[in-house]
């Protein structure tokens, strides 16, 4: 009986190991990549599959090299790489990466840069110059889009999708349709919102996305330093908490339809339900797609008394909550 248990106990640790074996390979099959973002890579001509991996290897963009080879040499497969400028998804496969590298549909790849605090209008026009898809095209794709649940629809908004594409560098293959673009910024939103929602410690509902983004994309547009957002964000609500005008002048330039340098007392009686010298409380909807630190701002503004702001000539913003003070700042700067 003693001789027959002692067998056991290594046939035992024997099965554990190739148990953890299998569990490690099949992890590293399922997802060989370590980064949490999508990877660009060249392929130069002359280029190997081995040669490649052995590269994100050195990089540390990849897991277990030697399970991946093994994986290649037990498959038997052929694998004939083109050169060309690739995307690495994050979450693919072994065999999808594979994929990747061998066929000329993943070929023709460009990147496109959304700044914090375009408008659609901004964007779609960065769109067409970069030769990616026309003005028209996009607009009409952003208006037949079906919109998330948490954007509330209103047909006095220019865009109901404004503030939802997120600002990013974003890898488009070419012919990418305008709705599988506006996809990707949606969903590069959602991401970031959540990331935001998890760096400052809240929660918000559904309901209450379109108040935050709309708020975050004024601070987009009157910011000019991160660490200025939130007290920004501080005064925004202070104004709101007494029904107080918000006079912002970014929401005159939204509603206004075109850019202008400076804001003339004519401008401020545009009729608009995003001019803020003419309504109480909040724009229609956001003015600008804000990027994660005016989101996180909104989110979590500062605790202050500030009810007014004036920017200054080192682009910083002097804060009071004394009308007088405010004033005679305006006044030292020269407005």
């Amino acid at each position: 009986m003693r001789k027959s248990k002692s067998k056991t106990i290594p046939i035992i640790i024997i099965l554990i190991l190739i148990i953890s074996c299998f569990v490690l390979f099949k992890r590293v099959l399922n997802k060989p990549l370590k980064t949490s973002e999508d990877i660009v890579i060249n392929v130069q001509e002359g280029d190997s599959f081995y040669s490649i991996i052995n590269t994100l290897s050195k990089e540390n963009k990849i897991k277990n090299l030697p399970l991946i080879k093994l994986f290649v040499k037990i498959s038997r497969k052929n694998i004939d790489v083109k050169p060309g400028e690739y995307v690495l998804q994050k979450d693919l496969n072994v065999n999808e990466l594979i994929n990747t590298l061998t066929s000329e549909s993943s070929l023709n790849i460009v990147k496109f840069t959304v700044p914090e605090g375009y408008t659609i209008d901004d964007i779609s026009e960065k769109l067409e110059k970069e030769g990616i898809c026309s003005k028209e095209d996009f607009i009409k794709a952003i208006k037949e889009y079906e919109l998330p649940s948490f954007v509330n629809i209103n047909s006095e908004k220019r865009y109901n999708l404004e503030g939802y594409l997120f600002p990013d560098t974003y890898l488009i293959k070419v012919g990418e349709t305008p709705k599988e673009i506006i996809t990707k910024m949606v969903a590069r939103f959602k991401e970031m919102l959540n990331e935001a929602i998890k760096e400052v410690n809240t929660t918000v509902k559904n309901e209450d996305i379109e108040t935050v983004v709309t708020i975050a994309s004024m601070i987009e547009k009157e910011a000019r330093i991160d660490s200025e957002r939130p007290v920004i964000a501080s005064v925004i609500v202070n104004r709101l908490n007494i029904d107080m005008m918000l006079q912002i002048d970014a929401t005159v330039i939204y509603a206004l339809g075109e850019h202008v340098d400076t804001v003339l007392y004519s401008h401020l009686e545009t009729n608009s339900p995003y001019n803020t010298y003419k309504n109480y409380g909040l724009p229609v909807g956001p003015i600008s797609n804000p990027g994660l630190e005016s989101i996180k701002a909104a989110l979590k503004p500062e605790q202050t008394d500030y009810l007014f702001y004036v920017l200054q000539n080192d682009k910083t913003h002097y804060f009071t909550n004394n009308y007088e003070d405010f004033i005679k700042k305006q006044n030292d700067l020269g407005y």
